[in-house]
């Protein structure tokens, strides 16, 4: 039985991750998807131009901005610039909520280029924890923390990831973007079990959820969003458990490299979803 949700949020249904090889498929097909996501990065600092053409997705399609370069775990304070622009990015599309990764991608001011995982410890998710609370407050719209593929565990780290994520986001406030591929990749690598994962944290706070498909390389599952989410059959699995159990408000598609001939493989993800989530 689902639990009582933390936030008052619609229930916005099952969209796909905006990219520009689709474009023509979403036109055709607008009215079998329910929303899109757009990465943030892509439409602030820029021309108001690019602020004008993510307003008009959002005039098509409810819209919720996902954001890569929040970098949340860097042990220095909030990019004031970046947030500010966030946030009036999510007020112009209307965004019902903001997500972003719980992880980091710079040190003094030097960009990672990558997603890189935390040393799960307790003075790392209470620094995360307050600045999450800090952003959420400026956005004006629940944050969702998402967690991330990583494949090895950073030294220093003494709380299970679950656990860890569980009080950041207890302690912002916050809510979750739980990807339940990166889930399942991790889980494989890490040797551990991802139902026990998703009993550990807290559902009430599970808004979104993000479908991929990974890529196996050199002996070890890899994030690539380039296949089907039938490239891990168990994921759907996971995401039957999880909506019996969690207030699911949206659920994502992703597939970034290696796009189908055909759009209706994507449709065919989106109604596999709506399905398993009915």
């Amino acid at each position: 039985m689902s639990v009582k949700p933390r936030f008052d949020l619609p229930r916005i249904g099952v969209g796909l991750a905006y990219r520009p090889w689709f474009v023509r498929g979403l036109k055709e097909h607008r009215d079998r998807i329910d929303w899109i996501e757009i990465c943030a990065d892509h439409y602030i600092d820029r021309t108001e131009g690019r602020v004008a053409r993510a307003v008009e997705l959002s005039q098509r399609l409810p819209t919720a901005p996902h954001g890569l370069e929040l970098s949340i775990g860097t042990d220095a304070p909030l990019d004031m610039d970046y947030c500010r622009d966030v946030a009036r990015l999510a007020k112009a599309v209307r965004a019902p909520w903001y997500s972003d990764h719980l992880c980091f991608t710079q040190v003094s001011q030097i960009e990672l280029g990558q997603l890189t995982p935390i040393a799960f410890s307790e003075p790392a998710a209470a620094r995360c924890a307050a600045k999450a609370r800090q952003f959420q407050d400026m956005l004006g719209v629940p944050l969702l923390l998402e967690n991330i593929a990583y494949y090895l565990a950073i030294p220093g780290g003494t709380m299970t990831e679950a656990d860890f994520i569980s009080k950041v986001v207890n302690d912002a406030d916050c809510g979750i973007l739980l990807d339940l591929t990166n889930l399942y990749i991790n889980a494989q690598n890490l040797h551990y079990d991802p139902y026990e994962f998703i009993d550990r944290i807290p559902l009430e706070r599970v808004v979104q959820v993000h479908l991929a498909g990974g890529a196996y390389e050199e002996g070890m599952w890899i994030d690539t969003h380039s296949h089907p989410v039938d490239r891990h059959p168990e994921v759907w699995d996971l995401l039957d458990y999880l909506c019996r159990r969690a207030p699911v408000r949206g659920i994502l598609i992703e597939r970034d490299a290696n796009p189908p001939e055909k759009f209706d493989e994507i449709l065919e993800e989106v109604e596999h979803a709506r399905a398993v989530w009915a």
